[in-house]
């Protein structure tokens, strides 16, 4: 397990806390970019959990983008081979979380295909334990799904019918009671149930939210859906967290490409700083050269070569210039003879 003791001591009082494996540095370092521009004067540290094929260029970026880099380890017993296909153990960071409460007044996770677009300041104001409904606009037909989605069959713990709350975003703050046996839970839970879990980790938090209506109704606020906006939703444009939950990310959809060209920018600037590609599938490419900027890259090479032919136009009105002011002293002198 990851040894809390050597992300201390503190220099803020919150905690941003991201997790990736390290085919995905380019999008937690794309992520950070973004929140350093909106949010020149965070008040928080950044703690990024990674896995060990991280190398050692892609670390050194994104320490100097601001995050403490840590490898996560875990021995992943209670997530099922079938979830471990498709999350990474990453996921189970998240409950470390709860266990670094003990040093932090707020603590936000951000899952890693999320875009910053504003100030997250609010963010901390939320708590003990606060997330978001899953994003309606996520859907074709734009309809709430229960709780009931996270498990095969009805899970204990979870009111099936209460609306789905996304784990990719959430705020922990130090009033939340207990969280060290909180975090205990979530991983017995998942051990328990991992047989008919459905989406890891985001099972274990609808459990914790529904315990805390049950019981302590003072310690769940719900997280603005502004703070977990899918890419579908038109609010999505102003939105200060953008989620690009699903199998569509912000880099291997055209469509969603094109539509948030912010993103494409911060990844261009951390490629020209050196770090890693994303190397998979682009999907709906052809949609990709339609984003705003694609077009202002177009732009600006046409400006370019515009400004070279107006150069190359330059040099030969100057050489005709020279040409003709001979020609002029020449028949000058001649009529003078």
């Amino acid at each position: 397990m990851t040894d809390i003791q050597r992300f201390l001591p503190p220099h803020h009082r919150n905690l941003l806390v991201l997790g990736v494996t390290h085919t995905w540095a380019f999008a937690a370092g794309t992520l950070l970019l973004a929140l350093s521009r909106h949010n020149p004067h965070l008040d928080a540290d950044i703690l990024l959990l990674h896995d060990e094929g991280l190398s050692a260029q892609d670390k050194d970026i994104l320490s100097r983008l601001g995050a403490r880099c840590h490898v996560f380890s875990d021995p992943c017993d209670c997530l099922t081979s079938e979830l471990l296909a498709l999350y990474s153990p990453l996921c189970l960071a998240k409950f470390l979380c709860f266990e670094l409460l003990d040093h932090y007044d707020a603590i936000a996770w951000l899952d890693a295909d999320c875009l910053i677009q504003d100030s997250i300041a609010d963010l901390w104001s939320f708590g003990p334990l606060s997330l978001a409904p899953e994003d309606v606009f996520f859907y074709d037909d734009q309809k709430a799904r229960g709780a009931r989605i996270n498990g095969t069959r009805p899970l204990p713990g979870i009111d099936p019918d209460r609306p789905n709350l996304n784990s990719g975003v959430f705020v922990l703050n130090a009033q939340l009671p207990n969280p060290h046996e909180l975090a205990e839970e979530g991983r017995a839970y998942l051990l328990a149930h991992k047989d008919v879990i459905r989406f890891a980790d985001q099972a274990a938090f609808n459990v914790f939210a529904h315990q805390l209506m049950r019981e302590r109704p003072d310690c769940f606020k719900e997280l603005p859906v502004d703070f977990n906006c899918h890419p579908r939703n038109p609010a999505s444009l102003y939105a200060p967290i953008v989620h690009a939950f699903g199998v569509y990310k912000l880099w291997n959809d055209g469509l969603t490409a094109a539509a948030f060209p912010e993103w494409q920018r911060d990844y261009a600037r951390w490629l020209a700083l050196g770090g890693s590609p994303w190397h998979g599938v682009v999907e709906n490419s052809n949609y990709k050269d339609m984003g705003t900027f694609a077009l202002l890259t177009s732009f600006y090479e046409t400006m370019k070569k515009s400004e070279e032919s107006l150069h190359i136009l330059s040099d030969k009105l100057a050489q005709e210039h020279r040409v003709r002011a001979r020609l002029e002293e020449f028949l000058q002198r001649f009529s003078d003879s």
